[in-house]
């Protein structure tokens, strides 16, 4: 008797799905892998192009004869660098303009410069596309490079940063979270978003395996929870690994530099060997290079390199590295083919930075986890505080209680500094070096109590650092409202009292209160509740809000218990009103 018709169709299907289930991928081809970065190499491998931010340029160098080819300007602050796959154009995000920029490589000249949006990060580029990520407006844009114009805006979730490429597939990293988004890119859509170690923070990059089965992201775990902190436990250098083909965190995969190295820190940036066995990190604020070997999870060599290693990349064959040091403008090149010359780079000059020397100082001392900044190497004064900014982060286990990272932005015209107000001077940094980083400090003997006589001009070194605090400037917000509800937020502003406290131009009256606001029991300040009154100026970019990161929203510090409960008696316009107001300063 012959089977019935619908059974053969059954065993047909389920045969074909077992057969798909037990057939390998077809492997990703190598040029259709590309993943954003301050260093990248052309598809042939014959130029580097690396961005000089200070300089708001990228330097083309051949790869072969270790040359400079040309310095190019581009936009401000460029931030990452991509080369088309014909290896003709070179494609930059550049942060400060918010722009990008094409270069012709041949002619070595800037041929467009398109808007983008706030704060353009990563950068990467196939046949036809560009891809962009918007770090302030939590977008990723696609621009046609045929055309030169933007033809698509995805949303996806807050502070997009890394962007990796591998086909049809495009990831992008969440700066604070370490949280991972996956878009398909025909049709472009957001298909899933995983998240990494529960404390990963700082991720700026992803790189992807060889073969494209597996991703590694440079990251800092950040130990906010820790009521016992010592230098050497508030933050934890780490590589998280994800399985692309299941789009899983892979925890059991993770690599704890400290261990697998030594204690190095803030990995960002991070290269493949092309065997895919070995994994080379870019630590920034150590100054150094670790390389893994990924069978073992085990170092193979630490390389020291220039200030503030910030991308790498390796020859096509891996018998050369490359590392732009963009606190130096210089690129290191080590030489693998000769043993004797392995930890000795040639040393290649990108760019003259055009900082005064005081400011460079003060900018390699704030990016430093080197003494006498901190001890062993492990924290820097831009690990909680990158680029000036925040690491969205409440920490636990200060001495006065919860305290909530602050941004630097504009502190230097809105001092005490400090949610308690106790550091009546940028110099006074002087006691997070001795005291948090674990650092012998920048000041020779004791430095002067911290609301006692100053403790500027008593180091060269810490009058560069507070020069260089100063050029903090609050960043432009990407949040633009009608006149009307400007008009109508800053009105309702004034009239339910924020501005007594949070007086314009500075939306800060520079004064200390005792105010009853988070859990007394928490607080350890022998002062007492006083805290200083924080300006709201680039407030939309420092989430969460209060001493004690108590509000997790702008809209949350309207309601919260006691001092701040003004939203209960508000209208919903008004409440509203008053957000779009402040997410739009300055």
């Amino acid at each position: 008797m012959l089977p019935h018709l619908s059974h053969i169709m059954v065993w047909l299907m389920a045969s074909v799905w077992l057969a798909a289930c037990l057939t390998p991928p077809t492997p990703i081809p190598p040029h259709a892998l590309a993943s954003s970065s301050a260093l990248t190499r052309s598809p042939d491998g014959h130029y580097l192009a690396a961005v000089n931010p200070d300089s708001d340029s990228i330097t083309l160098v051949d790869a072969n004869s270790f040359a400079v080819t040309a310095e190019i300007r581009v936009g401000d602050d460029p931030r990452t660098v991509a080369f088309t796959r014909d290896g003709a154009l070179a494609l930059t995000a550049n942060r400060g303009a918010g722009t990008v920029t094409w270069v012709e490589v041949n002619a070595a000249r800037a041929v467009n410069e398109l808007a983008v949006g706030p704060q353009p990060y990563g950068i990467v580029a196939n046949e036809s596309r560009a891809y962009v990520s918007l770090f302030a407006n939590s977008e990723v844009v696609v621009i046609d490079l045929a055309t030169r114009a933007i033809t698509h805006r995805l949303a996806v979730e807050p502070f997009p940063a890394g962007l990796a490429l591998a086909g049809h597939s495009l990831y992008t990293t969440h700066f604070y979270t370490g949280r991972v988004t996956r878009i398909d890119l025909n049709p472009l859509k957001v298909v899933d978003v995983i998240a990494t170690d529960p404390d990963a923070n700082l991720s700026q990059s992803i790189v992807l395996s060889p073969d494209g089965a597996r991703a590694y992201l440079p990251q800092t775990r950040s130990n906010a929870r820790n009521l016992a902190l010592t230098y050497d436990t508030t933050v934890f250098p780490i590589v998280s690994v994800i399985d692309l083909k299941t789009f899983t965190y892979l925890p059991d995969a993770n690599l704890d530099l400290a261990t697998s190295d030594q204690p190095v820190s803030l990995p960002l940036a991070a290269a493949l060997s092309p065997d895919g066995q070995a994994l080379y990190i870019a630590n920034a604020a150590s100054d150094d290079v670790s390389v893994i070997d990924l069978t073992t999870g085990r170092a193979t060599a630490h390389l020291t390199v220039g200030h503030h290693p910030r991308g790498l990349a390796l020859s096509p064959d891996g018998s050369y590295l490359f590392i732009n040091n963009t606190l130096d403008g210089s690129l290191s090149i080590f030489d693998f083919t000769q043993f004797s010359n392995a930890k000795r780079p040639i040393l290649l000059p990108l760019t003259t930075i055009p900082l005064t020397p005081e400011i460079l100082t003060g900018k390699r001392l704030f990016n430093s986890a080197l003494p006498p900044m901190a001890q062993d190497h492990w924290l820097a004064c831009s690990v909680c505080h990158f680029d000036g900014g925040h690491d969205a982060r409440t920490w636990l286990g200060f001495p006065n209680g919860p305290r909530d990272t602050p941004a630097l932005f504009g502190s230097a015209s809105t001092l005490p500094l400090h949610w308690s107000g106790d550091l009546d001077e940028p110099q006074d940094v002087e006691f997070t070096i001795r005291h948090i980083q674990g650092g012998a400090g920048l000041i020779a003997g004791e430095a002067h109590h911290k609301l006692g006589p100053p403790n500027a001009a008593r180091s060269a070194d810490l009058d560069a650092l507070a020069a260089y605090l100063a050029t903090l400037t609050v960043l432009p917000s990407p949040y633009t409202i009608d006149a009307d509800t400007l008009a109508r937020g800053e009105r309702a502003f004034a009239r339910w009292g924020c501005a007594i406290c949070h007086t314009a131009p500075l939306y800060s009256d520079l004064q200390t209160h005792d105010i009853p606001i988070g859990d007394p029991t928490l607080e350890r300040n022998p002062r007492g509740q006083f805290f200083d009154t924080p300006s709201l100026l680039g407030v939309w970019a420092s989430a969460p809000y209060f001493h004690d990161g108590s509000a997790l929203t702008l809209r949350d510090t309207l309601f919260s218990a006691g001092f701040h409960s003004m939203g209960l008696a508000m209208d919903a316009r008004e409440v509203e009103d008053i957000v779009a107001f402040m997410e739009s300063l300055p």
